[in-house]
């Protein structure tokens, strides 16, 4: 999770997480290690997945862009 949150309303997400949601959903990539990539963006948490793989997350439920 970042140190400071840009919106009241931030998810708290970090790699631990994101290897948890890879695992269920994505079995074959399971082992592959996770880390968090640092951005300056505010819209979603990027994190490295092995060394060829990026996984983006919507971070908070606010904006314009209907979440689905």
């Amino acid at each position: 999770m970042c140190a400071v949150k840009m919106h009241d309303d931030e998810l708290d997400i970090d790699a631990s997480l994101v290897g948890r949601l890879i695992a269920g959903q994505f079995p074959q990539w399971a082992g592959l290690p996770v880390r968090r990539v640092e951005s300056s963006g505010t819209e979603n948490a990027m994190f490295r997945l092995g060394t060829d793989l990026v996984v983006r997350s919507r971070s908070w439920w606010g904006g314009s862009t209907p979440v689905r």
